[in-house]
């Protein structure tokens, strides 16, 4: 079997859907050590305010792009 043959469309949304699934469990998680620090030691993190910030940055940066070149 050709190395062609392995890379067709089904893997690599296969890839995509994982890789999303992945950024959204970080995110899941990124967010409930932010709450547990808010809460339990009502200290506010602000290192992981930054990350969850500029992902959320990144993201809504790219909807636009893609909606404008699309």
């Amino acid at each position: 079997m050709k190395n062609d043959a392995m890379l067709d469309e089904r893997f690599i949304m296969h890839r995509f859907k994982s890789t999303r699934l992945a950024v959204l469990a970080g995110i899941v998680m990124l967010f409930a050590f932010f709450t547990y620090h808010v809460v339990v030691d009502k200290t506010i993190r602000w290192d992981l305010f930054s990350v969850m910030a500029a992902m959320a940055v990144v993201k809504i940066c790219a909807m636009l792009y893609y909606r404008r070149t699309n």
